[in-house]
Order: structure tokens, then sequence, then C-alpha cells
């Protein structure tokens, strides 16, 4: 019997310190609510149009670029990346229609899992973690992310698409990102370390991005973040895709 006791008792214990450290972890609902305070998300979500401009560098293979992000209320996006000696790169939602557009594969009109992505990157209410798009939101764990205790958050969209951030312990804000990105040559695991927060206006964003995929670094840098009342601003497809689509 003190056998069988000497061998519970520490079972117990272990069950114990695993059931408080659960019991620890804050709910991904407090989490996600404290990040949008910290970032101003009824300013970034209610805004008509936020216009982001900025640079792509990919250190590896000596490349730079620079690119302009356009968001129009309510759920419309393009980005067009310029990159010397190649040309634009443009993706884009309008409402209806997701495209693509590089001087390698020339326009595509984006179906499926890329269209349902281009859905979530242009609704901002997404972007700021609004927990009515999305079905589930969970705290995995508290772990350590770009150097900077945090908590994992699995959150699952409605469109279907799953991702992780890790909001840090102190400031509530995302230092580190887990998703799967949908492209045409399959999917791309991508880590995204995110840092030196600046606030523009009434919003805050993360004005460096490191993402990690495919064994190297590509690096996003924010210089600019101008909030607009829309007017003169329109996104539609580039003709070449509008040809697509008429067929």
């Amino acid at each position: 019997m003190l056998r069988m006791a000497a061998v519970a008792l520490p079972m117990a214990l272990s069950a114990t310190v695993a059931g408080a450290q659960a019991t620890t972890l804050p709910a991904a609902t407090s989490l996600v609510a404290k990040y949008a305070a910290a970032v101003g998300a009824p300013a970034f979500v209610g805004a008509k149009a936020i216009i982001t401009k900025g640079g792509m560098s990919m250190p590896a293979a000596g490349m730079n670029a620079t690119f302009q992000m356009t968001h129009l209320s309510p759920n419309m996006m393009s980005m067009v990346t310029t990159i010397p000696g190649m040309g634009d790169v443009t993706v884009g939602y309008d409402g209806t229609t997701a495209w693509a557009v590089d001087p390698m594969q020339g326009p595509r009109i984006l179906s499926g899992k890329e269209l349902d992505q281009a859905k979530d990157d242009a609704d901002r209410r997404t972007m700021v973690r609004q927990p009515d798009m999305f079905t589930s939101m969970e705290t995995i764990k508290d772990t350590t992310m770009n150097a900077e205790r945090c908590y994992l958050v699995k959150l699952v969209s409605k469109t279907g698409r799953e991702s992780h951030d890790c909001f840090s312990a102190t400031s509530g804000l995302i230092v580190a990102s887990k998703s799967t990105q949908k492209t045409a040559m399959g999917d791309i695991p991508v880590v995204s370390l995110l840092s030196d927060y600046k606030k523009f206006g009434d919003i805050t964003v993360a004005t460096k991005t490191v993402m990690e995929l495919m064994g190297q670094q590509q690096i996003l840098t924010i210089s600019s973040v101008e909030i607009s009342n829309a007017a003169g601003i329109t996104i539609t497809p580039p003709p070449a895709v509008q040809a697509l689509v008429k067929k």
C-alpha cells in the first residue's frame, strides 16, 4: 500500500499541476479583445479606405521591391508590388472576383481556396480578428516566439482557413503568426514575425514583418499608412483579368 501511495502521490500532483497550468491560459476571446483595443480596431474597420506603402526584400535573392496596398470598404483590396527589372505583381479582390497577375504566369482568376484566402485578406474584420468572422478560437499554449513570451491561439475562419497567432503577454499585440498560403504552386507554410508597431492616426500596425517560407526570408516594411475618405478610389480587375472574366 505504501508503494502504491508513493506512485499515486506524484501522479496526482502532476495531474493537479497540469490542470492548474491549463486553467491559467487566458481565453482566446480576451486575447483577441486586447489586441483589437491595442490596434484601434473600430477605426481600422470603419475607415472607408486605407492605403499602405512600403518595401519588400528577399536578401538571399538580392531582390528589392516596393508595394502599395489599398483596402476599400467594405471588403475590397488590391496590392501592386513593383520589382525592378521584372515588372508588377498584382493581386486583388473587388468583392466578387479575385485575381493575380505576374510577369511569369500572366493573369489568373482565383478560385477555391485561393479565392477564400483573398476574401479573408480583403476583409478588415478578419484582419483585426473580429470574433464573428471565425467559427472557433482556442488558446493552445503559453510559449515564446519572436523572442517574446506570447499566447498561441488557433483560429478557424468562416472560410475554413486555419491559422495561429501568438499574442504578446505584455502588449497584447501579435508578435508572430503561422499560416498556410494557398498558391498556384500548392500550399506553402509561412511563419511571420511581426515587430516595430507604430501608430498612424487612430490605428496601429506592425511596420516590419519577416516571413519565413520555402527556406527563405521575405522582409516587408511599411513606410506610410494613409486613412482616406475613398474619394476617387476604385478597385477593379486589370483589363487582362476582365478579359478572362468575359470568357
